[in-house]
């Protein structure tokens, strides 16, 4: 046989090095998550430092792995008065600590025995008299616990029928108690009477680092896929004689009139748009990660890591190192969305064929790729990476078609990996990667024919490579995330589930549904933005399918960027949430596709009139659709924007009429046909002018126009004097970054700001003359409040998710306040000096009436700028209201009443809430005020209770609580309050929080439920171990505006944070850890 070749020689070295390092380089990226790393491991030992004092330590958890705990039967004696609690998981006061934690207690029985008490999660295990444990040779009571099972015992002693003084559970449920620290009602240092051995390990199984050998097998796999790509590049030289080409062409950094256009908007909209939903709970997770050392989820699932998906949040990360103002951590969507459009017009619409390159077809897309990107990708979402990265992976899989070479194509794996572990609805890539593997799988096969190596080995150097791309990220993700733990959190995630059930690939028309909802998930831009996708698919797609090709389009692009497309929304039916904001993954395609659509249905390709005519129905109906919808944008984007709660004046219907006079005029010309129907002039001339552009170009600039100029609308004109997004914005340019917390007003003290009487009689100040049919006491136990009557819905509504009751419990206390009231007091006032009246009563009803005292009005400061009032019930302005005297006043005088004003009343009914009032809507020369209340209703459920009037000393949430603190930031807020400092989590453990800061209430019982119990979130252990006391708050400049809640968060019982025990271990990636415990029920 004659010698091969010295180009036969390399080309089978290329193909042996592709096929092996590719192979190699699969097997060690999916062996990544089985290799060993080192895990942190922790333990909480009580007492510590030789004290019996509380410690708190929050378990992300919920529960330790495993529990033990040992009480000598001396420390009995050592409870204060004989009766306490010797250990528990959770403070002594708070309920939740018999119903979900541990308690180890003796307490006393009304014929004065004394019972030991060993309760788990509202279980007795163990009761024993205490007499008993008296017994020169008792031992200890004993309780250990696992997920298995709980139990408990004393040692050294036997009951009465000489059994063993024990009782367990293990019946099938998870028993292990919810632990936020240890407990106890005894005092001191320890003694020998009182050594107390409390250990409960924690899980940690997220708190890990490779170890040498899994970070060895990261390195190969990462060496070895690239080693394969290299070899497949000589491969492909070899194949076809070419050498490497140009990326980027000549001039393609070059800028046009529509680039600069474009760009600006972006730049605009990044300034002055809204944001979207979801930036609050993406930063905070960010902005947690480096304590924690993973990117936890923060507000729900138990602390579980977001791998395999979230790898772009570390870049938001990155960024918060530097600061956290809303423009700063928003680059990467804006450096995206200019990608994506520089990608548009430079290498797709180019591909898409000549007639795609006019004027006519970019400015179609740069409009529909606009109305896109501000409706959906203005925030920390990942719908803007995944939108480049949908486009790169296309253009990549066009390139490889257009060259020939398989290169091209295993870049487009990669980016389709890493688009996907982006987010779930990365998945649309892999519509492109279909769209391409039959021509490039005939390419490879004309190798395999036409060369001389062997044909398995050519298969192999050329599909290896492409594998490997598709798996490069999983070294890299799964660098720390062993698979065991993987498996275990992917179960617990779809154990508990969201608020709404995990939807079904059948329930996409859900998604869909929304978009027609009157909330901001139905706002014009995201029904624009999807509906004319829809059309121009199937605009489109008529035309490719009547005339097999669109005119001036090339054949295969063309068809290829409809197939795409058309399968990406097939494939996000099977993305687990049905959220509306997966559509803005769409942008760039979308984008692409109405450059084609406007070709197709230029008058060069769709010669018809009629035809032309039914387009423009098509178009009118999407925008009839469209402003059918509110203009609304989401929570504090909404705030003053111009019809953001109602439909933009009349064109919806405007539209409608549209719609129907085209259908119209597409039949008069279709009985016309072949005849040219007859055309009125001025219609001629309509017509002429709106044909210098594609009727998308004018819709998507309808749309552009409408999110441009209302929020210049309200950065300018309606929240000028307020908060707005724009403004917010333009301050952090100027160096004030703390966006919502600067311009949220508080009361810290609001019973120093109450006003006294004329008479000084603080006690009876609320009931003047004329008060009648009301008590102290008036005031119901229980109050079940309603949502917030000034709260916008289309801002609020988490999507389709249904609102949660809210209850506001006002309760009873022992002690009477200064007017003899049991009622409890809301907002931190103080009862010994805030009096209270209520027209409430289960008995008979009758007219109630309350006409307080005149109280002087103080100077006027900047600082005391509102006139405030608790108050609860129902009532209108005229049944509550203030009213007010100009005559100069004294003790025993009796001033004219001037005037009346009501006040600003924001709800939730009926609950407590502040009124509000601005001192300027008063005359300048007012002295004296007084409350007037009328409750003349006699349903049981008409009542009002009002507390004395106050003008506070007022300071922003920023002075307030200050960037140093702990706060539980509501996932809505994160953003809005990026000075505030999240608490923090790391080895299993969570920072107690000082504060919470919530939103509305109408959207407050939604992320309560979203961080509660039954979803593993913070507010699982905050609720065990705090209480939360409302700050009256008011959003300065738009009093009228729920912005939600600030909540000082007060502990049960003062105690310090735990020192743990920590050390590290190794385990290998099939390491199984205990079995995270999922609460069914609140128990």
């Amino acid at each position: 046989m004659p010698e091969p070749s010295a180009t036969a020689r390399a080309a089978r070295t290329s193909a042996r090095t592709a096929a092996i390092t590719g192979v190699l380089g699969v097997l060690f990226a999916l062996l990544t998550p089985f290799m060993p790393v080192q895990q942190a491991t922790a333990a909480l030992d009580w007492p510590q430092g030789g004290s019996l004092d509380p410690v708190t330590a929050p378990l992300v958890s919920y529960v330790p792995d495993r529990i033990t705990v040992s009480v000598p039967c001396t420390a009995v004696a050592e409870l204060p008065g004989g009766t306490g609690t010797l250990v528990a998981t959770g403070p002594v006061d708070s309920p939740d600590t018999l119903r979900r934690g541990l308690s180890i207690a003796v307490n006393a029985l009304p014929d004065q025995r004394r019972l030991l008490e060993v309760v788990v999660r509202n279980t007795p295990l163990l009761t024993v008299d205490v007499a008993a444990l008296a017994a020169p040779n008792c031992g200890a009571i004993v309780f250990t616990g696992d997920a298995k099972q709980v139990k408990a015992e004393v040692t050294g002693i036997a009951g009465p029928d000489g059994q063993p003084l024990q009782g367990s559970k293990e019946n099938g449920f998870d028993y292990r108690p919810q632990t936020v620290g240890v407990f106890t009602s005894l005092h001191g240092t320890v003694a020998d009477a009182t050594r107390i051995q409390f250990h409960a390990d924690i899980d940690t199984r997220y708190s890990t680092v490779p170890a040498p050998a899994r970070w060895v097998v990261i390195v190969l796999a990462v060496a070895l896929i690239l080693a394969s790509l290299v070899a497949l590049h000589r491969l492909d030289v070899a194949a076809d004689g070419r050498r490497h080409r140009r990326v980027l062409p000549d001039g393609w950094w070059r800028p046009s009139r529509l680039d600069s256009t474009v760009i600006a908007l972006l730049v605009t909209w990044h300034v002055i748009g809204a944001n979207t939903s979801d930036d609050g709970y993406i930063l905070t997770m960010a902005r947690t990660a480096s304590e924690a050392g993973y990117t936890a989820n923060y507000y729900r699932w138990y602390g579980a890591p977001e791998t395999p998906f979230g790898w772009y949040y570390q870049a938001f990360a990155w960024l918060a190192h530097f600061s956290t103002a809303s423009p700063w951590v928003r680059l990467p969507a804006l450096l995206c969305g200019i990608a994506t459009w520089l990608i548009i017009s430079r290498e797709v619409v180019p591909r898409l064929g000549r007639a795609t390159r006019s004027r006519f077809a970019l400015w179609a897309a740069g409009g529909v790729f606009l109305v896109y990107w501000f409706a959906f990708n203005n925030g920390l979402r990942p719908e803007p990476v995944i939108a480049l990265g949908a486009l790169l992976t296309w253009c990549s899989v066009e390139r490889a078609i257009a060259t020939g070479r398989v290169l091209p194509f295993a870049a487009a794996a990669i980016i389709a990996g890493w688009t996907v572990a982006a987010g779930p609805t990365g998945i649309m890539t892999v519509a492109a990667l279909l769209a391409g593997v039959r021509p490039v799988g005939r390419r490879i096969l004309a190798r395999v024919r036409s060369g001389p190596l062997d044909r398995r080995l050519v298969i192999a150097a050329y599909v290896a490579p492409v594998l490997a791309g598709g798996v490069l990220l999983v070294p890299i993700i799964f660098s720390k995330l062993t698979a065991s733990a993987f498996v275990a959190k992917t179960l617990m995630q779809s154990d508990v589930g969201t608020v709404v059930d995990t939807k079904k690939w059948y329930n996409e028309i859900d998604r869909y549904s929304a978009l027609f909802t009157f909330t901001a998930d139905g706002g014009v831009a995201r029904r624009f933005a999807v509906l004319v996708t829809v059309l121009c698919l199937l605009l489109a797609g008529a035309v490719l399918l009547r005339k097999g090709r669109i005119p001036g389009a090339s054949l295969g692009p063309g068809r290829r960027l409809l197939a795409v497309t058309f399968g990406g929304l097939l494939l996000l039916m099977f993305t687990p949430t049905k959220w509306t904001h997966q559509f803005g993954a769409f942008a760039g395609l979308a984008g692409a596709l109405a450059a084609l659509t406007a070709v197709a249905i230029a008058p060069t390709a769709m010669r018809s009139p009629r035809n032309r005519a039914l387009t423009a129905a098509g178009v009118f109906l999407v925008l009839g659709l469209s402003f059918s919808g509110p203009n609304g944008w989401w929570y504090a984007s909404n705030y003053g924007v111009p019809w953001g709660e109602s439909t933009v004046l009349a064109l919806g219907g405007i539209f409608f009429a549209a719609c129907g006079v085209s259908v119209l005029a597409a039949g008069w010309i279709h009985f016309h046909e072949p005849q040219p129907a007859p055309v009125p002039g001025p219609v001629r001339r309509v017509i002429g002018v709106a044909g210098r552009q594609s009727p998308l170009t004018w819709a998507a600039g309808a749309v552009v126009v409408l999110c441009i100029g209302s929020m210049v609308a309200t950065t300018t004109l309606t929240q000028f004097s307020s908060f707005s997004n724009g403004k917010a914005n333009l301050q952090t340019l100027a160096g004030k970054e703390c966006n919502l917390a600067d311009f949220v007003l508080t009361e810290p003290d609001p019973t120093s700001g109450l006003l006294l009487p004329l008479d000084g009689n603080t006690r009876d100040g609320l009931a003047g003359p004329g008060t009648t049919g009301v008590s102290p006491d008036g005031v119901p136990p229980i109050i079940n409040a309603t949502t917030s009557s000034n709260t916008d819905d289309s801002s609020t509504s988490l999507d389709a998710m249904a609102r949660l009751p809210q209850d506001t419990t006002s309760g009873r206390t022992a002690t009477a306040g200064i007017n003899g009231s049991h009622m409890r007091l809301p907002y931190g006032l103080d009862p010994a000096r805030t009096p209270v009246l209520g027209s409430y009563s289960q008995e008979a009803q009758a007219p109630a009436k309350i006409v307080s005292k005149w109280y002087p009005l103080p100077a006027a400061a900047a600082d005391q700028s509102l006139i405030t009032l608790s108050a609860a019930g129902r009532f209108t302005d005229d049944e509550l209201y203030l009213e007010y005297t100009t005559d100069r006043t004294a003790a025993g005088t009796d001033p004219k009443v001037a005037g009346k004003k009501a006040f600003i009343d924001i709800g939730p009914k009926p609950a407590w809430r502040n009124l509000r009032l601005p001192r300027t809507d008063l005359p300048a020369d007012v002295t004296a005020i007084r409350v007037v209340a009328v409750d003349d209703d006699l349903a049981i459920d008409h009542w009002l209770a009002v507390t004395p009037p106050r003008v506070s000393k007022l300071v922003t949430a920023q002075r307030l609580i200050g960037s140093t603190e702990p706060v539980l930031l509501d996932w809505t807020s994160g953003l809005a309050f990026g000075c505030q400092r999240p608490f923090a989590h790391r080895n299993g453990v969570a920072e107690v929080p000082q504060w919470r800061i919530t939103p509305d209430q109408n959207l407050s019982p939604v992320t309560t439920e979203w961080e509660g119990t039954l979803g593993g979130g913070p507010l699982g252990w905050t609720q065990m171990l705090l209480q939360q006391e409302k700050i009256p708050a008011y959003l300065r400049g738009d009093l009228g505006q729920d912005f939600g809640d600030v909540m000082r968060l007060v502990p049960y019982s003062p105690a310090r944070a735990a020192d743990l025990t920590l050390g590290t271990r190794t385990v290998w990636g099939t390491h199984t850890e205990a079995p995270i415990r999922k609460d069914k029920t609140d128990s």
